[in-house]
């Protein structure tokens, strides 16, 4: 890949900041904005998702995962560059959404709150925060969406380690509330830049491999924001004790879900079943047992995708003594079986 090519194109206005930018300076004026908005074509604006203020309609306040992903396969990862002087406007999402400063600044808004950030920061929104992205200039920033269902798996490994991130994703994946936000001071670190130029590339070329290549890079990512980051992290000011409990309750049972039990997690902690029990249930609206059912079969699905291992193997490896059984939690999940969702899953791959 030509980096200095990609480096020159990435300020490169595209129709739609062409667009943007024309309606950001008409707003200026009430004469110039009824204008602009007596010239629009709004068959077309719709056509292209195109945001008007001024036009309700083409306004979502929740983006689902069908507006950015494509549900028929596995690719869970989207990449791409924000469109300047797009309007901002607080609206939700179901995916992670990290918002990277390539260079200049933005004005990230989220559950209310204004954070200025600058080239090199790095936020990540999670699933069902209300945000909004303020930028009005030449600013170059590049927003990745992940898919909340698919994160677990794609992520495996970094999610097992012990680190602030991991947590951040791990709460925001199993509980019903966690932390709005993370972000991380990067400055000029030329590594993080030329990561996510890499990962802007391969989402808009698409060549062979492009996913896992997107995928890897971004696990990169992950791994070096722990190591050399860690330390500047920001977080909103939640960080009571139940955060910290629900967290190692939950890192605890990724661990060692496969010969695990209510009473082992109480044993760990010093804590009785009794309460181990409850705080499993208000930090993720889940019982015990079906958190264990769904960090099992999650870690199931990815087995039938990613290896040849047989259904009974998988069964033994996740933690269930018959295979009969494991077919029975499964559908239970899944509404389907085990053959039939390896089937279907690696027919799209």
């Amino acid at each position: 890949m030509e980096y200095e090519a990609l480096k020159m194109r990435v300020y490169e206005l595209n129709e739609d900041e062409l667009f943007y930018k024309k309606y950001y300076y008409a707003r200026q004026q009430q004469y110039s904005l009824e204008k602009f908005l007596s010239e629009i074509n709004m068959q077309e604006i719709k056509a292209r998702h195109l945001i008007i203020l001024e036009k309700p309609e083409t306004l979502p306040d929740r983006f689902e995962d069908s507006f950015f992903f494509d549900l028929s396969n596995n690719d869970s990862i989207v990449v791409q560059r924000h469109n300047r002087f797009s309007p901002d406007f607080s609206h939700t999402h179901t995916f992670f959404e990290l918002i990277y400063v390539y260079d200049g600044k933005c004005i990230q808004s989220v559950a209310g709150s204004d954070i200025e950030m600058h080239t090199g920061d790095i936020c990540i929104i999670p699933p069902n925060i209300s945000h909004s992205i303020k930028c009005n200039d030449e600013s170059v920033i590049i927003n990745i969406m992940i898919r909340k269902n698919t994160l677990h798996t794609i992520f495996q490994n970094f999610l097992s380690t012990s680190n602030a991130l991991s947590s951040f994703f791990l709460n925001n994946i199993y509980a019903h509330h966690a932390n709005d936000y993370i972000l991380f001071h990067t400055g000029f670190d030329t590594a993080i830049k030329e990561a996510f130029l890499r990962m802007l590339w391969e989402n808009q070329n698409k060549e062979r491999y492009y996913f896992q290549t997107i995928s890897s890079t971004l696990t990169l990512v992950f791994y070096l924001l722990i190591r050399d980051y860690e330390n500047s992290i920001q977080l909103p000011s939640i960080g009571h004790k139940l955060d910290e409990q629900r967290y190692a309750i939950i890192q605890y049972m990724q661990e060692n879900y496969k010969d695990i039990s209510l009473q082992s997690i109480a044993d760990r902690f010093h804590y009785t079943s009794e309460y181990t029990s409850r705080i499993i249930k208000k930090s993720t609206n889940m019982t015990y047992s079906e958190l264990l059912l769904r960090i099992r079969i999650e870690k199931a699905e990815d087995l039938l995708i990613n290896t040849n291992l047989s259904v009974a193997a998988i069964a033994e490896e996740i933690g269930y003594d018959t295979t009969e059984h494991f077919i029975r939690q499964f559908k239970k999940y899944s509404s389907t079986t085990p053959t039939a969702y390896r089937r279907l899953n690696v027919n799209k791959i």
